[in-house]
């Protein structure tokens, strides 16, 4: 009985258990069987994962199969000949996880604007300089980190300090702009960011919604924590006076009034000798 092996694309060995993401596609195919033996796809669930007719190559005598991930739910999925006997296809079953994709808030709200804002100021699993392990608790609570700097800001009754004169929301000190002197790199013309910003928060995303991506998961544990402390009840301030400024790692205080409180995921946070947390 002649024994063939499901493989992806670039010949790896497709394994019996898969995660894809809403709208992915996954492309497999199966080599040395001739098309006497018309082979087929069957599916528990067609409305999770849906199958494309698979396409026979008469040169190479292969067959490929084109699934798309259709909703978030758990199916199988089997290749089988539906004309012809003997053959044995490895693995004989294939449980595959459809997991919901994730969003960005929209741009002009408060939260779409705290979470662009987060992304961009922490590092990426890919991003992290040497000496920076990267680590997701450490990056939910770097991102906590900075959500308070911003909030101690508005709350400051000082937010000149901050180049936000008059500042009465998160968008004004976050876009604070005094005459070309900037806070926060990038983000005093939002929403429109610059095309390197703009092409990382769409490689961040496109890797967050790959299923068959080697980095998957970190890429999601990152887009989700900015999307979590966008959204969430303001954390607890790790200090009694009140965080008041980052900066990376290496750069430098901000001004005289600044005191080092700790470096984290690259950055280092400051509190202020002066001004005071207001919660």
């Amino acid at each position: 009985m002649p024994t063939v092996q499901i493989k992806f694309l670039h010949n790896a060995p497709v394994p019996s258990t898969l995660t894809l993401v809403e709208g992915n596609r996954l492309r497999v195919k199966i080599e040395a069987v001739a098309k006497t033996y018309k082979l087929g796809a069957r599916i528990d669930a067609p409305s999770i994962l849906a199958a494309q007719p698979p396409v026979h190559n008469a040169r190479a005598d292969s067959w490929q199969f084109d699934f798309v991930a259709q909703q978030p739910g758990l199916t199988k999925l089997s290749i089988v000949a539906v004309q012809g006997t003997g053959l044995s296809v490895m693995p004989a079953a294939i449980t595959v996880q459809v997991e919901k994709s994730i969003s960005l808030p929209a741009e002009k709200t408060t939260e779409g604007m705290l979470v662009r804002l987060l992304l961009a100021e922490n590092f990426s699993p890919d991003g992290a300089p040497r000496n920076v392990a990267w680590k997701a608790s450490d990056v939910l609570t770097s991102m906590r980190w900075m959500r308070r700097v911003i909030e101690n800001r508005l709350k400051s009754g000082k937010p000149e300090e901050f180049m936000a004169r008059g500042a009465t929301t998160i968008a004004d000190i976050i876009k604070a702009n005094d005459r070309g002197m900037v806070q926060f790199h990038g983000f005093p013309t939002y929403p429109t960011l610059n095309q390197n910003m703009q092409e990382n928060l769409t490689d961040y995303l496109q890797i967050a919604n790959n299923g068959l991506h080697g980095k998957r998961t970190a890429y999601q544990q990152f887009v989700q924590a900015a999307i979590t402390v966008a959204s969430e009840p303001l954390a607890a301030d790790p200090t009694s006076t009140g965080l008041y400024a980052w900066r990376s790692e290496g750069s430098g205080s901000p001004g005289p009034d600044f005191k080092v409180h700790a470096t984290l995921m690259g950055n280092t946070f400051y509190t202020h000798a002066r001004l005071r947390k207001q919660d």
